[in-house]
Protein backbone atom coordinates (compact mmCIF):
# COMPACT_ATOMS: atom_id res chain seq x y z
CA UNK A 1 0.00 0.00 0.00
CA UNK A 2 1.20 3.70 -0.42
CA UNK A 3 0.78 6.80 0.49
CA UNK A 4 -2.92 7.20 2.45
CA UNK A 5 -2.51 11.19 3.55
CA UNK A 6 -0.24 13.91 3.74
CA UNK A 7 -0.42 16.62 6.36
CA UNK A 8 1.57 19.46 5.51
CA UNK A 9 5.14 18.11 6.00
CA UNK A 10 3.39 14.97 7.48
CA UNK A 11 3.01 11.36 5.90
CA UNK A 12 0.23 8.73 7.00
CA UNK A 13 1.02 5.81 5.88
CA UNK A 14 0.98 1.68 6.22
CA UNK A 15 3.83 0.39 7.66
CA UNK A 16 6.03 -2.19 5.83
CA UNK A 17 9.02 -4.37 7.00
CA UNK A 18 11.16 -1.90 5.49
CA UNK A 19 10.03 0.43 8.92
CA UNK A 20 10.66 -2.21 11.31
CA UNK A 21 13.76 -0.11 13.05
CA UNK A 22 11.73 3.43 13.26
CA UNK A 23 8.71 0.58 14.22
CA UNK A 24 10.69 -1.25 16.67
CA UNK A 25 12.14 2.47 18.14
CA UNK A 26 9.02 3.95 19.01
CA UNK A 27 7.27 0.94 20.28
CA UNK A 28 10.50 1.06 22.49
CA UNK A 29 9.68 4.43 23.41
CA UNK A 30 6.32 3.79 24.33
CA UNK A 31 6.82 1.01 26.69
CA UNK A 32 8.87 3.50 28.54
CA UNK A 33 7.15 6.56 28.49
CA UNK A 34 3.68 5.24 29.07
CA UNK A 35 4.73 2.05 30.50
CA UNK A 36 0.80 1.31 32.38
CA UNK A 37 -0.93 1.77 28.87
CA UNK A 38 0.62 -1.39 27.39
CA UNK A 39 -0.04 -4.89 28.23
CA UNK A 40 3.68 -5.76 27.76
CA UNK A 41 6.80 -4.11 29.42
CA UNK A 42 10.26 -2.52 27.63
CA UNK A 43 12.33 -4.88 29.60
CA UNK A 44 10.47 -8.11 27.88
CA UNK A 45 10.28 -6.04 24.17
CA UNK A 46 13.10 -4.97 24.32
CA UNK A 47 15.43 -8.61 24.02
CA UNK A 48 13.32 -9.95 21.02
CA UNK A 49 14.84 -9.90 18.10
CA UNK A 50 14.37 -7.80 14.83
CA UNK A 51 12.04 -10.05 13.22
CA UNK A 52 9.69 -10.16 15.62
CA UNK A 53 8.75 -6.91 15.30
CA UNK A 54 8.72 -6.82 11.34
CA UNK A 55 6.21 -9.63 11.73
CA UNK A 56 4.38 -6.95 13.52
CA UNK A 57 4.27 -5.11 10.61
CA UNK A 58 2.27 -7.75 8.59
CA UNK A 59 0.41 -5.90 5.92
CA UNK A 60 -2.98 -7.07 4.33
CA UNK A 61 -6.82 -6.53 5.14
CA UNK A 62 -7.17 -8.19 8.01
CA UNK A 63 -3.77 -6.90 9.91
CA UNK A 64 -2.03 -3.76 9.68
CA UNK A 65 0.03 -0.55 11.19
CA UNK A 66 -0.41 2.45 10.23
CA UNK A 67 2.05 5.28 11.47
CA UNK A 68 2.45 8.91 10.92
CA UNK A 69 6.19 10.26 10.08
CA UNK A 70 7.08 13.94 10.21
CA UNK A 71 9.77 14.43 7.66
CA UNK A 72 10.67 10.85 7.81
CA UNK A 73 10.43 10.16 11.53
CA UNK A 74 8.16 7.63 12.60
CA UNK A 75 6.40 9.48 15.57
CA UNK A 76 3.04 8.17 15.99
CA UNK A 77 1.60 4.32 15.51
CA UNK A 78 -1.61 2.47 15.60
CA UNK A 79 -2.73 -1.31 14.85
CA UNK A 80 -5.52 -2.75 13.17
CA UNK A 81 -6.77 -6.18 13.14
CA UNK A 82 -9.86 -8.54 12.39
CA UNK A 83 -10.60 -11.55 14.41
CA UNK A 84 -10.61 -14.64 12.02
CA UNK A 85 -13.01 -17.23 13.61
CA UNK A 86 -15.83 -17.11 11.66
CA UNK A 87 -18.60 -16.02 13.93
CA UNK A 88 -16.69 -12.70 15.42
CA UNK A 89 -14.74 -11.66 11.96
CA UNK A 90 -17.59 -8.94 12.01
CA UNK A 91 -15.14 -7.16 14.40
CA UNK A 92 -11.84 -5.59 14.59
CA UNK A 93 -9.41 -4.17 17.30
CA UNK A 94 -7.00 -1.10 17.48
CA UNK A 95 -4.21 -1.88 19.25
CA UNK A 96 -0.70 -0.67 20.30
CA UNK A 97 -1.33 3.21 19.63
CA UNK A 98 1.06 5.69 20.41
CA UNK A 99 2.16 9.26 19.77
CA UNK A 100 5.40 10.55 20.52
CA UNK A 101 4.91 12.79 23.64
CA UNK A 102 6.56 16.03 21.49
CA UNK A 103 3.45 15.80 19.05
CA UNK A 104 0.77 15.34 21.73
CA UNK A 105 -2.05 17.39 21.69
CA UNK A 106 -1.88 18.39 17.94
CA UNK A 107 -4.53 16.34 16.81
CA UNK A 108 -2.02 13.89 14.44
CA UNK A 109 -3.02 10.69 16.17
CA UNK A 110 -6.71 11.74 15.71
CA UNK A 111 -6.26 11.99 12.28
CA UNK A 112 -4.25 8.97 11.79
CA UNK A 113 -6.76 6.77 13.61
CA UNK A 114 -9.46 9.05 11.57
CA UNK A 115 -7.74 7.70 8.01
CA UNK A 116 -7.18 4.02 9.49
CA UNK A 117 -11.43 3.80 9.96
CA UNK A 118 -12.03 5.07 6.69
CA UNK A 119 -10.12 2.28 5.45
CA UNK A 120 -11.43 -0.01 7.16
CA UNK A 121 -15.07 1.52 6.34
CA UNK A 122 -13.87 1.79 2.64
CA UNK A 123 -12.95 -2.28 2.19
CA UNK A 124 -15.76 -3.26 4.42
CA UNK A 125 -13.06 -4.82 6.82
CA UNK A 126 -15.27 -5.34 9.40
CA UNK A 127 -18.70 -4.01 11.15
CA UNK A 128 -17.08 -2.67 14.48
CA UNK A 129 -13.68 -1.67 15.88
CA UNK A 130 -13.17 -2.08 19.42
CA UNK A 131 -10.43 -1.29 21.99
CA UNK A 132 -9.51 -0.98 25.39
CA UNK A 133 -7.99 1.37 27.11
CA UNK A 134 -6.97 2.46 30.80
CA UNK A 135 -10.01 3.92 32.99
CA UNK A 136 -7.76 6.53 34.08
CA UNK A 137 -6.35 7.84 30.71
CA UNK A 138 -8.77 10.39 30.42
CA UNK A 139 -7.11 12.38 27.06
CA UNK A 140 -7.22 8.87 25.60
CA UNK A 141 -11.12 7.93 26.02
CA UNK A 142 -11.75 11.60 24.85
CA UNK A 143 -10.19 11.03 22.16
CA UNK A 144 -11.51 8.12 21.29
CA UNK A 145 -14.99 9.46 21.75
CA UNK A 146 -14.59 11.67 19.80
CA UNK A 147 -13.71 9.48 17.05
CA UNK A 148 -17.38 7.96 17.37
CA UNK A 149 -16.10 5.15 19.76
CA UNK A 150 -18.59 4.20 22.89
CA UNK A 151 -17.92 3.29 26.36
CA UNK A 152 -19.77 -0.06 26.56
CA UNK A 153 -18.15 -1.60 29.92
CA UNK A 154 -15.15 -1.99 32.56
CA UNK A 155 -13.03 -4.80 33.18
CA UNK A 156 -11.54 -4.18 36.82
CA UNK A 157 -8.21 -5.02 37.50
CA UNK A 158 -7.44 -5.56 33.94
CA UNK A 159 -3.89 -4.69 33.73
CA UNK A 160 -1.29 -5.65 36.96
CA UNK A 161 2.12 -3.54 36.67
CA UNK A 162 3.95 -5.81 39.94
CA UNK A 163 2.16 -3.31 41.96
CA UNK A 164 -0.95 -1.75 41.35
CA UNK A 165 -4.26 -3.19 38.88
CA UNK A 166 -5.73 -0.73 36.94
CA UNK A 167 -9.00 -0.69 35.25
CA UNK A 168 -9.71 -0.47 31.67
CA UNK A 169 -12.70 0.65 29.88
CA UNK A 170 -13.95 -1.51 26.69
CA UNK A 171 -14.98 0.89 23.97
CA UNK A 172 -16.30 0.26 20.00
CA UNK A 173 -17.42 1.95 17.17
CA UNK A 174 -20.14 0.36 15.07
CA UNK A 175 -19.64 1.44 11.49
Amino acid sequence: MTVVKEVSEMEIRYLTASDVKQYREIRLMSLQTDPKGFVSTYEHEKTLPEDEFKARLKLDDTHFTIGTFDRGELICIATFYSEEMEKVKHKGNLVTVYCDTRYRGQGITSQMIQQMINDVIEHDIVKMIGLCVLSENKQAIHLYEKLGFERYGREPKSVFDGERYYDEDLMYLEL
